[in-house]
């Protein structure tokens, strides 16, 4: 992959698509323009363009097999976020993780960026994550 810059102007779904499709990722665009990633394991991930933000928001959705206590929840999200500092971990839902990290596209961004930010936060989000597979 080389390190172009992609114009503030050229980020769009199809093009950051194409970045992950030619770095041998699995991507589709979907109808509302978010990029589905899944990755060789089987997880899914998704990239979407925050356009009046200029930032590119990566993020992942895990369900827990039990229900987590809601007074656990804060303690818990506590501890996630107490360990990593390249992802945000939050629960939009009951027993729904989310993983999520932003990037900035302001006056253009190189194209290994993208996809190296990408295999960043899916490591950081499975690594810590994978000390967590009996809940989620």
């Amino acid at each position: 992959m080389n390190n172009s810059l992609i114009s503030e102007d050229n980020v769009t779904p199809k093009s950051i698509g194409e970045l992950f499709e030619n770095a041998l990722i699995k991507a589709t665009v979907d109808e509302e323009g978010d990029i589905q990633i899944t990755t060789d394991m089987g997880t899914v991930f998704f990239v979407t363009l925050l356009q009046n933000k200029k930032m590119l928001k990566y993020l992942s959705f895990f369900s827990f097999k039990d229900k987590v206590l809601p007074e656990k929840n804060l303690s818990f999200l506590n501890t996630l976020n107490a360990g990593v500092i390249f992802s945000r971990f939050s629960m939009p839902k009951e027993n729904v993780l989310l993983s999520e990290y932003f990037l900035s596209y302001e006056e253009g961004i190189p194209s290994y960026q993208v996809v190296k930010s990408f295999r960043l936060f899916e490591r950081v989000t499975m690594g810590l994550l994978s000390n967590l597979i009996p809940l989620i």
